[in-house]
């Protein structure tokens, strides 16, 4: 194993004005641009393995997006589409990716940009992994009184001289700070997290973000705790829980799904404190110049089985081009798992549960790994995800994957399949 090499890039893939919003439904055109929204790449080779990590500022990139990134950069370096991992931060503030109309460029090499001008810049790196916690900033929206998932991972690579260059962290929080009111293009809490993490680290550091099991998991804003804490009936979103006597038509009833009314100011809160800790983690990571890395990906079969109710269908009927790849009765998912030093990342195409992030995290650990994390929204997206006790209940996010047919055993079928890979690369 080789002294690892590692290069970082970054490139802005901000849309012209006035186009369509995605994240909410009958919106209007976009008015102007709060901030921009970038791609983040980073490139880590170790003599043996390479490895590109992007994060994306949009709401999610279909199969088909993601391909077009990694034959673009396949075309103008030497790594190989196996070894691009991508993912988005899922900002609603943003256009969807596959509407080539919002650019004045073509967004797939933009992006492909980013990760080209990583390979090209590596140099001698170091590298650790570490955790940290941030309380209070997340909620469970389907149920308050579960539990949203507080981890917060990071890797930190180096120079050899030891000043920085580039963060990779994860938390599960959806980036919908700003509702369906807000009509700039931005990358909402993660994208000031971002920005916040490379002015505190210096010129020519990037920071990635990458979401975790954010599925069911919302921003607990200090608008969302102060009505939580006046005690007002409320309703979880898609209306699967109530709480304190709600009633549709109570005079101060609300919905936590509803996010009009969100601030800059309360993105930046958040985001402020998510930096915060990611800072203190970052500062106790022992970095190694000689780092072992591995890629394992899977595909599992995505959609239901003879045993379940076909697909519902989803209105407008149009919003199945959202997802791309879905063709007669199948959802091949594409599933990847990844080894950087102590950490293993497993990366699904959709929106994913904190429990199953969870899950998969204690899991992990029992086998010996000592930094595990889940990334959401990663190379491709077939919207929610669910765990299979979450269909009984319903909601919005099980309608979701009822409408587009997404089997209720995905979840299983994902632990069953990555299981054997987590045992062969389990540390010893």
């Amino acid at each position: 194993m080789a002294p690892l090499l590692a290069g970082v890039g970054r490139s802005i893939i901000t849309p012209h004005d006035g186009v369509p919003m995605s994240g909410y439904a009958n919106r209007e055109l976009s008015h102007g641009v709060h901030d921009d929204l970038n791609a983040r790449a980073v490139v880590l080779d170790n003599g043996t393995n390479r490895l590109a990590l992007c994060s994306v500022e949009l709401l999610w990139q279909r199969k088909e997006d993601t391909d077009q990134v990694r034959q673009a950069v396949a075309a103008r370096c030497a790594l190989r589409p196996a070894e691009i991992f991508l993912f988005t931060t899922h900002t609603h503030s943003g256009p969807l990716s596959y509407q080539p109309e919002n650019w004045d460029f073509p967004l797939f090499e933009r992006v492909a940009d980013a990760i080209v001008t990583a390979y090209d810049s590596r140099q001698p790196a170091r590298l650790g992994n570490g955790f940290g916690q941030l309380y209070g900033y997340n909620i469970n929206r389907r149920w308050i009184n579960r539990p949203a998932d507080p981890s917060i991972g990071v890797m930190r690579v180096d120079r050899a001289d030891g000043s920085p260059l580039a963060l990779l962290g994860n938390y599960a929080c959806h980036a919908v700070v700003m509702g369906a009111d807000n009509l700039k293009i931005s990358g909402d809490w993660p994208g000031y997290a971002s920005r916040i993490l490379e002015n505190e680290m210096g010129a020519g550091t990037v920071a990635l973000f990458s979401q975790g099991g954010a599925g069911d998991v919302n921003p607990l804003t200090e608008t969302v705790r102060q009505r939580l804490a006046a005690g007002h009936p409320i309703s979880a979103i898609g209306e699967v829980s109530n709480y304190y006597g709600y009633q549709p038509d109570a005079p101060d009833a609300w919905n936590i799904g509803d996010r009009a009314g969100g601030t800059f100011f309360e993105c930046e809160t958040l985001a402020r404190a998510y930096s915060a800790e990611v800072i203190r983690v970052w500062r106790r990571i022992v970095t190694e110049p000689a780092v072992a890395m591995w890629a394992e990906q899977v595909t599992v079969e995505g959609a239901v089985g003879p045993e379940e109710p076909p697909a519902a269908g989803m209105e407008p009927d149009g919003i199945i081009t959202s997802f791309g790849s879905i063709s007669g009765s199948s959802l091949p998912m594409d599933i990847r798992l990844i080894g950087i030093g102590s950490a293993v990342f497993l990366g699904e195409p959709g929106e994913v549960f904190s429990e199953t992030a969870i899950e998969f995290r204690k899991h992990a650990q029992q086998l010996g790994y000592s930094h595990p994390w889940l990334i959401s929204y990663a190379n491709g997206s077939y919207a929610y995800l669910p765990p299979a006790n979450a269909f009984p209940e319903g909601g919005y996010e099980v309608k979701w994957a009822l409408g587009l047919g997404i089997s209720r055993h995905l979840q299983d079928r994902i632990a069953a399949a990555i299981d054997p890979l987590l045992t062969r690369h389990a540390p010893r």
